[in-house]
């Protein structure tokens, strides 16, 4: 049904859109090709949309304020009207790419969100006269052959491309801002883009890609969700905990650092009395947990001030507070630590979380999207469990997924933000930028129609992959909204993982790690502040 009624409104408004392009141009003979094109728009859908027994009517040119109200009180999609013509934006079949390393252009929608925004993606392409994919365009990264390299090489060559480039949130991408590569679109706002609109602020990348008032890279829509904790259902039952209290200590406001190591104290059980601990607390992804531990407790390594310089804070008492949590808490008393048995690696955590050996898991919400190594779960002929990453499972796992509990110095639970930033070249001429600016606006905005205002792309493949339905309509809601930046990952030269993270095991000094690497870190911003101001 959504399907059918988009396609109406799609032939609704472009019977408005002929009739904006002929009013505008006064009727001339430039009109005739637009007058034979709204001939042979679909007149039953269109009559059906526009509520008439004379289909004609939806395109009256003689009442030319009719048609665009009548347009909108069906909602159907604006006709956005460049400021600099009067008319319809006419992008002169510009082929756009976004480029990324990652999306299979060829993909067949197959949910019915997917199919209705391919539906007004159509429609925006023949509206404004411009092709536009998404794809594979090269490899992760800023190596060789990767998207950073492509981006570099259209920023210093001037190249004639129309593409968009989706680039990694890291050092080198805050370098190719400090190298002046990267296109400034605050030259673009009030014009053919409003960056005051929600879906360019909701996410903060605007803010994060700053310099002063210029703007370098952009972000539609919430924040991908990240780092959370999964929780074994079937643990927590065997233990006698019920699996939604953790949902309801969310929802309240009371699931904090206390509550988890109350839960895992009584989860953690010798349950064969050999004297050796059979399920654990937790097993995490190798310095994932503890980073969040600082996150959770409102410190960050490193800061943004209000003139866009850099300051060091890992010196702060909440990162040391969420560092000595991470390590004479949990990582000492209720992680199971597998590093030491021949043969372990570091992808062990998932398999041991799945066989039932520890209750909670940190990882990233993409671990269960439809796909994901989380949901990959299946079963054999003989109904057991089958293999992940060629290790036997003893179960299937029911999981739950919530936000990582919150430390006494924060306000409100938080997740890691780390999306991948859009930018454009600075070789670009204005009017080029204007123009891809436009078509990239109009081509992430919400699929028209009322049942999908603020649809959330990512939700047909979470809830395939997540287990139960709180895990997104609660867990997954707050995610895309509470991302907090790591700033030090753009931060050239800027090490948290070698000496500091990848050092944060079992018996690790807390103070020890920090002040090992302070002076190295100050040193990283120092330099980067420097660089910003050249």
């Amino acid at each position: 049904m959504k399907r059918k009624t988009l396609s109406k409104l799609m032939a609704a408004s472009m019977a408005a859109v002929m009739t904006v392009g002929m009013t505008g141009c006064g009727g001339g003979a430039a009109n005739t090709d637009q007058t034979d094109d709204a001939a042979q728009t679909d007149t039953t859908d269109t009559a059906d949309t526009a509520d008439t027994t004379d289909t004609a009517d939806a395109a009256d040119t003689t009442d030319t304020a009719d048609a665009e109200t009548e347009a909108a009180d069906d909602g159907t999609p604006e006709i956005k009207i460049d400021p600099a013509t009067g008319e319809p934006f006419d992008l002169g079949g510009m082929d756009i790419i976004i480029a990324d390393w990652w999306t299979d252009p060829n993909t067949e929608p197959t949910t019915e969100f997917q199919e209705a925004q391919k539906e007004y993606r159509d429609w925006l392409q023949e509206t404004y006269n411009f092709t536009m994919v998404q794809k594979n365009y090269a490899g992760w990264g800023w190596g060789e052959g990767s998207i950073g390299e492509a981006f570099v090489q259209a920023a210093t060559s001037g190249s004639d491309e129309n593409i968009i480039y989706i680039l990694t949130n890291s050092a080198s991408t805050a370098s190719y801002v400090s190298q002046g590569l990267c296109y400034d679109i605050s030259k673009l706002d009030g014009d053919v883009v409003d960056l005051s609109r929600e879906k360019w602020t909701c996410n903060g990348e605007l803010d994060s890609w700053s310099v002063g008032d210029a703007k370098y890279g952009f972000y539609a829509g919430p924040s991908e969700p990240r780092g959370g904790l999964y929780f074994n259902k079937t643990v927590l039952k065997d233990a006698g905990i019920d699996p939604e209290s953790i949902y309801d200590m969310q929802a309240d406001g009371t699931w904090t650092w206390d509550a988890w190591i109350d839960i895992m104290s009584k989860v953690q059980r010798d349950i064969d009395n050999d004297g050796q601990i059979d399920v654990y607390g937790c097993v995490q992804n190798n310095g994932g947990m503890v980073m969040q531990c600082i996150r959770s407790n409102g410190g960050a390594l490193v800061t943004k001030n209000a003139d866009g310089t850099y300051e060091l804070t890992a010196d702060s008492d909440a990162v040391r507070e969420g560092l000595h949590f991470a390590l004479d808490e949990v990582t000492s008393k209720y992680y199971l630590n597998y590093s030491n048995e021949d043969g372990s690696n570091w992808e062990d955590y998932k398999v041991r979380f799945m066989n039932g050996e520890a209750a909670f898991m940190f990882d990233d919400a993409y671990c269960a999207y439809q796909g994901g190594w989380l949901t990959g779960q299946s079963v054999d002929a003989d109904g057991n469990p089958t293999a992940v990453n060629g290790t036997a499972l003893t179960q299937q796992v029911d999981y739950g997924f919530v936000m990582f509990p919150k430390g006494p110095r924060a306000s409100d639970y938080v997740t890691n933000k780390s999306n991948n930033i859009t930018m454009m070249p600075s070789s670009y001429s204005d009017d080029k930028a204007r123009l891809l600016m436009f078509a990239y606006d109009v081509w992430t905005d919400d699929v028209p129609g009322e049942e999908w205002e603020g649809y959330y792309g990512l939700l047909d493949n979470l809830y395939g992959g997540m287990r139960d339905t709180r895990s997104v309509d609660e867990t997954i809601d707050m995610m895309t909204t509470r991302g907090v930046d790591d700033v030090h990952a753009i931060v050239p030269n800027f090490n948290p993982n070698d000496n500091f993270l990848y050092q944060a095991g079992v018996g690790a000094d807390a103070d020890a790690l920090l002040e090992q690497n302070l002076a190295e870190w100050q040193t990283a911003v120092d330099e980067f502040n420097a660089s910003l101001k050249q």
